[in-house]
């Protein structure tokens, strides 16, 4: 075996691989949400051509429309990935404000368990007092 005939074969196994792999090509390049799915038909059953055509259609299936309002995905299959949900960011519910009455009695609670000192007690006291 020469070298002319080590090129040709590797050139057709290259050519062989793109074609065979191509279904997985397309669903990486695109980001498909079921990709590794896609993989693993392609490498199971692409030697069938209905293998591989099963694999290169769903590839090829847009994964996500913009302005769909559907919530399974446009493959249908998206087995791994779920869409995205719509969710509303609102602002917490403010925290209740104690009175002067209820928070000296709260620092003296910390005082008398030992929690605070008592001149941290008496600086906590003069801002409240203030």
């Amino acid at each position: 075996m020469n070298v002319y005939d080590t090129l040709v074969l590797t050139a057709i196994f290259l050519v062989f691989v793109a074609i065979y792999g191509a279904p997985s090509f397309v669903a990486f390049r695109r980001h498909h949400p079921n990709r590794w799915l896609i993989l693993l038909i392609n490498i199971v059953f692409g030697g069938t051509l209905i293998g591989w055509g099963i694999a290169m259609i769903w590839a090829l299936r847009a994964a996500h429309r913009p302005g769909s309002t559907s919530s399974g995905g446009e493959s249908g299959l998206n087995l791994f990935v779920n869409d995205v949900k719509k969710i509303e960011i609102v602002d917490p519910p403010p925290i209740p404000q104690a009175s002067a009455a209820q928070e000296l009695e709260r620092l003296h609670g910390l005082l008398t368990r030992g929690v605070i000192s008592q001149g941290e007690f008496d600086t906590l006291k003069a801002k409240l007092v203030t």
